[in-house]
């Protein structure tokens, strides 16, 4: 199975990091050749962050499996919240009003053009367990890949391992004061699904009809919301859970997604995910834990 590192785009084993992020980081790249870097006069404003990342992915055919991503990070014109979803393009906030149409590099060109960049270093001291007491899973460091001059270095990371289910919950070492673990113990709710409008789950190859509006069942916990990923487009939906976990993905959406990406099988993908800082950790780090259930269906006009 692909490491963390090269599951980013679109689903489990579509495809690498390296081309996901030449796809949707491109652009940027012909922006640094063209010395088109935009910058003001004010004086650059650095903030240094730490981020431990953990994703259970969920197919609905194979078993779940586990990555860790954890790095520090000097930040540089850029929110330091906003810092993950830069390094993981698949990190990007449930929308706050109705279903959109993403740019998957969004992040990283908004960075691009406020002149700001992300140097990595690895986060060391990091180990995620199955439960209080399993065997942990600890990250190693990895080069990422210096596209666009505004993210590089190295990070660490981990997975994905294959595991019997998804666990209640995981236990988090983070670095610590005096070289001693902070542990975190972090729930995890049940894994979100995708069903059918007659509240069916959808398998794996299945015909699903865009000539109108999709409508879609999510089953999840509060906060859980649905994306649509074309396999290595640079555009996604994403769409809030309504009452009922009812999901109308509108027609105009998926004809713009489908402009983008061609006639390509899509992920249908819940996901659910909770960031918390963690103070006791040394520095400071925020946790971030997503559980994302992913089907791989084909969209017909």
């Amino acid at each position: 199975m692909p490491s963390f590192a090269q599951r980013l785009t679109f689903s489990s084993s579509y495809a690498t990091r390296a081309q996901a992020l030449m796809l949707v980081l491109g652009p940027l790249l012909l922006a640094c050749e063209s010395g088109a870097h935009v910058r003001d006069g004010s004086v650059p404003v650095t903030q240094r962050v730490a981020e431990v990342s953990v994703r259970l992915d969920v197919p609905t055919t194979g078993a779940p499996a586990l990555s860790v991503l954890a790095f520090r990070a000097n930040v540089t014109d850029h929110p330091a919240t906003d810092v993950l979803g830069v390094v993981d393009p698949l990190v990007a906030p449930a929308p706050d009003g109705p279903c959109e149409l993403r740019d998957v590099a969004g992040q990283a060109r908004a960075l691009r053009a406020q002149g700001g960049a992300v140097n990595l270093e690895e986060l060391g001291g990091v180990s995620v367990a199955l439960g209080p007491s399993g065997p942990g899973l600890r990250p190693a460091p990895r080069v990422y890949p210096p596209f666009a001059e505004v993210v590089g270095g190295v990070i660490a990371e981990a997975g994905p391992v294959d595991i019997a289910e998804v666990p209640q919950a995981l236990a988090i070492d983070l670095p610590g004061p005096a070289d001693r673990p902070a542990k975190v113990i972090r729930t995890v709710p049940g894994a979100p699904r995708v069903l059918d409008r007659n509240q069916v789950p959808l398998a794996t190859g299945a015909r699903l009809a865009s000539s109108g509006d999709l409508v879609l069942q999510v089953t999840g916990p509060e906060r859980t919301f649905l994306e649509i990923r074309p396999y290595g487009a640079p555009v996604a939906v994403a769409c809030p859970v309504g009452a009922g976990g009812l999901v109308v993905v509108p027609h105009d959406l998926l004809a713009r997604m489908a402009a983008a990406a061609g006639g390509v099988p899509v992920s249908l993908e819940a996901v659910w995910r909770e960031s918390r800082m963690v103070m006791a950790a040394v520095p400071p780090t925020r946790v971030s834990v997503e559980v994302r259930s992913s089907t791989v269906v084909d969209l017909r006009p």
